[in-house]
């Protein structure tokens, strides 16, 4: 019992530690009014993942599943799962127990893989919620309604504006996947899923050290 209680205070910190981290790099800028159109799209699934490299056209998403452990290796160890199926087994670190399923008889294994996840040309990177806001001074001040309501825009969008190159190796981000309408759901695979929202939740403290590296990396290059 002792040991269950430490673990969900380990998991609740690292949440909080988290939150308190979606700092930009930039004050966003404020939506466009109008929503986008999606109509000609259907819902696939959601999942939270951490990014390991973002640009203007697709964000490499680190999802971390966990995996039962069946004795006598019936478990297809280290499998792919396919976002299509939208498996809800995956870590999340803002829900409790990070989303670990709830099993005592079973054992599971953290395994992650990689997906290269694209934008449409309206998808659109939001964030749970605002920076914080400083004046010239860098002093700490708050956000007038007016600026709240402009970033919370559109209308019937969750979360406050935010651009594409907000999202940095080791943000932690919900992503919401669509597929197009006109392909059959029996003829649609992984390679017809397409973002529509990117809801950015926080920062990763301690990213894995390869996602570290790939935003050094990047700096890198752009001073070369």
């Amino acid at each position: 019992m002792k040991r269950v209680l430490l673990r969900a205070a380990a998991g609740f910190l690292l949440g909080v530690a988290l939150v308190a981290l979606p700092v930009w790099a930039e004050e966003p800028k404020p939506a466009a009014s109008k929503p986008p159109d999606f109509s000609g799209y259907v819902f696939v699934a959601d999942v939270v993942g951490e990014v390991v490299k973002a640009d203007d056209k697709a964000v490499t998403l680190r999802i971390t599943w966990f995996e039962p452990q069946i004795k006598g290796g019936g478990n297809n160890k280290n499998a792919r799962p396919k976002l299509s199926q939208n498996n809800r087994n995956f870590r999340n670190p803002f829900a409790q127990n990070m989303n670990r399923p709830q099993q005592p008889q079973v054992q599971f294994k953290e395994h992650h893989h990689d997906y290269v996840l694209e934008y449409l040309p309206q998808s659109l990177v939001r964030a749970k919620v605002l920076p914080p806001k400083m004046d010239e001074k860098g002093k700490r001040v708050a956000y007038t309604q007016k600026e709240i309501d402009e970033y919370r825009a559109p209308a019937g969008v969750t979360g406050y504006a935010a651009e594409r190159f907000d999202l940095k190796p080791g943000t932690i981000l919900e992503v919401i996947l669509v597929r197009d309408k006109t392909v059959p759901a029996a003829k649609a695979g992984e390679d017809d899923l397409r973002i529509k929202y990117a809801i950015i939740q926080g920062q990763d403290p301690n990213p894995p050290k390869d996602i570290a590296n790939s935003g050094k990396d990047k700096e890198k290059k752009k001073k070369d």
